[in-house]
């Protein structure tokens, strides 16, 4: 996509154009450095829902009832509760009860469901890696430059793998 020095110097682009944007890197991402990913993904044979579920609960620094699990996810609660139950049974996800209320059970990661996560995490970096490479220094450098700004913010900070930083 071309970018004319004008608008670079001027304004920045509206939402709906950066989102086109976005959407048209990260489809550029997926598929050039996906197939590891996606090979390593598919042999743990877990649902798009199970996947989605498991990396919301990594990212979690305390337990999620299966409600707030629904919520986020944007599924219904017994849906939740169907992509949860594979996860505890495989011991990547633990069941507990709330301690103020018997009826609420919250789930979070165990260490081999983190671990699991860590490798995807890992296999999804390298995968990236490959395709920076092909990005000339300047590339990697504006690129780098874009990024460092909008990953210091906490809210998106606490998705970046530790490393982060240059």
């Amino acid at each position: 996509m071309q970018v004319s020095s004008a608008r670079k110097q001027s304004s920045a682009p509206s939402p709906p154009a950066l989102a086109r944007q976005l959407l048209g890197f990260f489809r550029f991402a997926w598929a050039t450095g996906d197939s590891e990913f996606m090979r390593e993904a598919s042999e743990l044979e877990l649902t798009f829902t199970q996947f989605k579920t498991l990396m919301l609960l990594a990212h979690e620094p305390e337990a999620l009832s299966v409600k707030d699990v629904s919520d986020r996810l944007g599924i219904s609660f017994p849906a939740a509760s169907r992509a949860v139950e594979p996860l505890v049974q495989r011991k990547i996800v633990e069941r507990t009860e709330d301690p103020l209320d018997r009826r609420v059970k919250r789930v979070c990661t165990t260490k081999q469901g983190d671990r699991l996560v860590e490798r995807l995490i890992a296999t999804r970096i390298k995968s990236f890696e490959q395709m920076l490479e092909g990005f000339s220094t300047t590339e990697r450098r504006k690129l780098g430059d874009a990024l460092d700004e909008v990953l210091a913010r906490p809210e998106v900070a606490r998705y970046c793998p530790k490393g982060t930083h240059r």
